[in-house]
């Protein structure tokens, strides 16, 4: 059986290990209901690895975080931050409320120091895992990304064959990720070396692990039209190529497709298609969604959490893979 590898790679968020448990459960269960299967064989079907990225960054934020508030700033973030972001990924609407009583919180037990405590955490995390990622002044974040990145690919490799077809799904900076290590990867090949060393040194040598099979590409409340704006001259319309050079010639058997999944109440997505000629031909689709339906809450930017945790988003992953999968096992 010709199996497809699954990349889940997350945005900016703390520290859950589990953050791929929900997508991947709803992936599967969509894949086998699409394929009439059991989801014993969609699990075989679906090699999921999830891309925790956020580990190496987040511990400098815990620190940086300790130094502003003495004495209770670990707790804070362990048995306060952590539970409510747990349960955001797992699409618990119910973890809003918690979350949002607490950033209009202006001073909190044992955190007196600066107000607004939680206000103070999402400015630092969102913001700290953009700064910290940026590789013009010191390049060991972004390499340190990107090396987490390459070990899943290359473990993905190894369990689903070296030229397996590869999806990657993206969330929010996620999908930021993802484009610079395609990029990095496709300018090397074209003999201008990106990729760093230590990134080449855990990635091995599969197709799979350079991005060379990438077949599907699914973004999900990206922000990678304003991060073209940190160069505009060079990279506003500058995408990756999409498939990859391995999938070049089965992107229609395949039918391989990249698609850019945004929800207009989300003030951090964004379309892709009108950067440019570059991106309107490569991205198959900008497709508006009213992720979680038509509730109150989900008529807010706060929508922005939860793409992953929608069966219907999902669904429409699972029914382009079913397709796929069919014609690479007819």
């Amino acid at each position: 059986m010709n199996r497809i590898a699954v990349a889940i790679v997350h945005g900016v968020e703390i520290a859950d290990p589990d953050f791929a448990a929900k997508p991947a459960r709803l992936l599967r269960d969509a894949f086998a209901d699409a394929l009439g299967v059991t989801r014993l064989d969609a699990d075989n079907a679906l090699v999921v690895e999830p891309v925790h990225w956020a580990p190496h960054i987040e511990d400098r934020q815990r620190e940086l975080f300790g130094r502003m508030y003495e004495g209770e700033a670990r707790s804070f973030f362990d048995d306060h931050l952590d539970g409510i972001v747990r349960s955001l990924n797992a699409g618990s609407v119910a973890a809003l409320a918690p979350l949002l009583r607490s950033i209009v919180r202006r001073t909190m037990p044992g955190l007196r120091e600066l107000h607004y405590p939680t206000a103070r955490w999402l400015t630092l995390h969102f913001a700290g895992d953009i700064i910290a990622y940026d590789r013009k002044m010191d390049e060991s974040n972004y390499v340190a990304a990107h090396e987490v990145l390459a070990k899943a690919l290359a473990r993905l490799a190894d369990k689903a064959g070296e030229r397996a077809p590869l999806c990657v799904l993206a969330h929010s900076f996620g999908t930021v990720l993802v484009s610079d290590y395609v990029y990095d990867q496709q300018e090397t090949l074209r003999g201008h070396k990106l990729v760093p060393d230590e990134v080449r040194a855990v990635m091995g040598t599969s197709a799979l692990a350079r991005g060379e099979t990438l077949a599907w590409l699914y973004t999900m409340g990206s922000p990678l039209a304003l991060w073209s704006l940190r160069n505009p001259a060079a990279r506003l319309d500058r995408p990756i190529d999409f498939p990859g050079v391995g999938i070049g010639g089965e992107r229609n058997r395949l039918q391989s497709e990249w698609v850019n999944f945004h929800d207009r109440d989300d003030v951090i997505a964004y379309p892709l298609r009108p950067l440019g000629p570059g991106y309107a031909e490569r991205v198959t689709m900008d497709r508006a969604v009213n992720v979680r339906g038509r509730w109150p809450v989900f008529q807010t930017p706060l929508v922005h959490p939860y793409y992953w945790s929608d069966g219907k988003v999902m669904e429409a992953v699972a029914r382009s893979l079913a397709k796929g999968w069919r014609t690479l096992n007819p």
